[in-house]
């Protein structure tokens, strides 16, 4: 090696250690969820916790609107305990999958008039920590969580 030849190896090195981390780093958590998750549909995979190299962190939040899609028709408005717009929170989620459902959150500056009014076709989502008290009977529970529904029409 006193030939120099070891100047030319240092950057084969590097390049192969690279490789080495970014596989295990990278592609074999994913691979894993692939071949874990192979058979699940898109709105199935949303729900899982994801890859262990990236964490899905809107997992209960996925569970909770497709739980609702699937509960209320498409012309209905829903009522959802507040989500924080700075952080995104679950309000994109919630309008992403309930779309074209009215969804009108707790901070919303109309969300008290509205609620009043009980528009036709209308649902209130209560949170274990958000008035779990306005639901009378009967209430459909949403997830195993606390999080729940019940339709609010006169």
């Amino acid at each position: 090696m006193s030939d120099g030849r070891w100047v030319q190896k240092i950057p084969a090195g590097i390049v192969i250690g690279n490789l080495v981390i970014l596989t295990l780093v990278f592609l074999v958590p994913r691979a894993q969820f692939i071949l874990e998750y192979k058979d699940l549909t898109g709105n199935q995979l949303m729900e899982t916790a994801g890859s262990a190299d990236i964490p899905n962190q809107l997992s209960r939040t996925y569970r909770v609107v497709h739980r609702i899609r699937d509960l209320t028709p498409v012309d209905a408005t829903i009522f959802m305990p507040p989500g924080n717009r700075m952080e995104g929170s679950f309000r994109s989620v919630a309008i992403q999958v309930l779309y074209p459902r009215r969804i009108l959150f707790g901070e919303d500056e109309n969300f008290a008039d509205e609620l009043k009014e009980r528009v036709k076709s209308a649902y209130f989502v209560y949170s274990p920590d958000w008035q779990p008290e306005f639901c009378e009977e009967p209430r459909i529970e949403l997830t195993d969580f606390g999080f729940g529904m019940c339709q609010i029409n006169d």
